[in-house]
């Protein structure tokens, strides 16, 4: 009798099924489609699952698992798997991103290519009964630009691949700084630049909050007349809406979309235009890319329940036996640091550096330096990272780490202390635990500040001038917002000042612009931990 069982559904390709078979411990049970209230009972004796993108694994499906153990997404994206309520659980969550990063950038560059030589239009033409070699005239892409919008795996590929083909690349990725030299002399420019130089537009960021729409009609405008678009990555980083009207105008030529913001999607008027072709979703679709997500989650999942080993872990914690609950107030304490500082930092992040001293330095340091960066990077990048590969993309994308340990104390039993470069300026953190093991921050700027980290807060900055306070406090009742707490650190009388307000319930972006109007304010900002 086996020891494990692990579901398997969404039709994950049966070489991850082969794959799980080869040891007695594990049974796979295969169920191509599934019912919801079938799923939820069948899930209820699984130590595993293994999905695609169909099945959701929300806080519904956990609470029916009681058994489940890990969850495997076959492929890159997360979407459909709540991360946040498996880690509450105990639940590990994997991913098996490199297996479609070669047939994604091919997709890519098959779009383009039928792009630039009306080929799709010019087939159907020809199935419906007419022979016009006239009416659909293409462009030829050697000489052409090419802006390419994220160099991960598959945008790296891509841009190589078009330089292959006599393209001359320029890109932008918000991790690599402009002039960096990179293999093969791609060239890294500045957003503004990709939009004003490219022939070929093609997108390869994930969609954050920051991406999406990020080609609007305000970017198109400073784009080139008779740009093309292409987007293969995620729906809504283009705004559907303000596509449709550029190329009905003419100011782009033409786009090609494998993503859609709303998926099925067969009804998006850019559907009724002639210079836009699109796929259903099919960048991962070979069947190559799918045999090897499908081996390799499932030989992942197999390693996680026979041997307890970990690879592609979204939220597992990297840490030696029996340290994760012995240190876990200095983690809670790295990472409420790293998600201040990652809030409070403007620009492209170009250096991290992290001081350690005190007791905190008997621990993994590794392990809290993968969680500070982590913490800061994944509200950006969202997919693709994680505690295991964090300092690897970090060093992709050209941000420079540095670690400092001092094993003696400075000031504090213990101190964490993180300093973000950034091109928008520099800020620094610190923080520390007392016997009470709640996280505090002691000092931000060169402001010395204690408060506890956590919830809603504001930060701001201001001329150190009376009545300022008052002001902001008074603002803040006529909207609602209950202040909880208040926390007040300045270089000297009359100089300048911060201000952290904890509030029962987030500001919202109206009153934060009316703060930013209050005489002597200097900066506002929101944020969450």
């Amino acid at each position: 009798m086996s020891d494990f069982k692990v579901l398997i559904v969404d039709g994950v390709d049966p070489a991850g099924v082969d794959a799980l078979r080869r040891g007695p411990a594990i049974e796979p049970i295969v169920r191509p489609r599934l019912e919801r209230g079938e799923l939820l009972e069948t899930m209820a004796r699984m130590d595993g699952i293994v999905v695609r993108s169909a099945t959701r694994v929300d806080r519904e499906l956990l609470a029916a698992s009681p058994k489940l153990k890990v969850i495997g997404r076959a492929g890159v994206g997360v979407d459909n798997v709540d991360i946040g309520a498996a880690t509450e659980r105990g639940v590990i969550v994997m991913n098996s991103p490199g297996g479609s990063t070669m047939t994604t950038a091919e997709h890519t560059v098959a779009m383009m290519f039928a792009l630039s030589r009306n080929i799709p239009q010019a087939y159907r033409l020809l199935k419906g009964g007419e022979w016009d070699k006239n009416r659909f005239k293409g462009v030829e892409l050697g000489g052409k630009t090419l802006g390419v919008i994220g160099l991960g795996r598959i945008g790296s590929h891509v841009a190589h691949v078009a330089q292959g083909i006599g393209m001359n690349v320029v890109a932008y990725d918000p991790f690599i700084s402009p002039g960096a030299e990179l293999s093969g002399g791609l060239q890294i420019v500045e957003l503004d630049q990709v939009f004003a130089e490219a022939d070929f537009l093609t997108l390869h960021t994930p969609l954050t909050e920051k991406t999406r729409h990020l080609v609007n009609a305000e970017s198109i405008a400073r784009m080139k007349d008779g740009v093309r678009v292409i987007n293969c990555a995620r729906g809504g980083i283009v705004h559907e809406s303000d596509l449709y009207d550029a190329l009905k105008s003419g100011k782009v030529s033409g786009a090609a979309f494998d993503v859609f913001t709303e998926e099925p999607n067969t009804h998006s008027p850019l559907l009724e235009l002639d210079n836009f072709i699109a796929t259903p979703h099919l960048g991962a679709s070979t069947v190559e890319a799918q045999r090897k997500v499908s081996e390799d989650i499932c030989q992942q999942v197999a390693d996680f329940l026979v041997r307890n080993a970990v690879r592609g872990a979204l939220n597992f914690p990297q840490l030696e036996a029996g340290q994760l609950e012995r240190y876990r107030h200095f983690v809670d304490l790295a990472s409420r640091l790293a998600l201040f500082a990652g809030q409070v930092v403007e620009g492209r992040i170009e250096r991290v550096s992290i001081r350690y001293s005190g007791e905190v330095c008997d621990m993994n340091l590794g392990y809290l330096t993968s969680t500070i960066l982590y913490r800061i990077l994944e509200p950006i990048l969202k997919e693709g990272v994680n505690l295991i590969n964090v300092a690897h993309v970090a060093e992709e994308r050209g941000i420079r780490i540095e670690e400092t340990r001092v094993p003696v104390r400075e000031n504090f039993t213990n101190l964490i202390g993180i300093e973000l470069g950034a091109d928008g300026g520099v800020h620094r953190v610190s923080g520390t635990v007392f016997t009470d093991k709640q996280a505090r921050i002691v000092s931000m700027d060169g402001y010395e500040i204690e408060v506890i980290l956590g919830g809603c807060m504001l930060l701001l900055t201001n001329n150190d001038t009376p009545g300022v306070i008052g002001r902001v406090g008074t603002l803040l009742g006529e909207s609602h917002v209950n202040v909880a707490g208040m926390y007040v650190g300045r270089d000297h009388v009359g100089g300048r000042a911060i201000e952290l307000l904890l509030t029962d319930e987030p500001v919202t972006d109206a009153v934060i612009d009316r703060i930013r109007d209050i005489d002597n304010i200097l900066s506002v900002k929101a944020i969450h931990l």
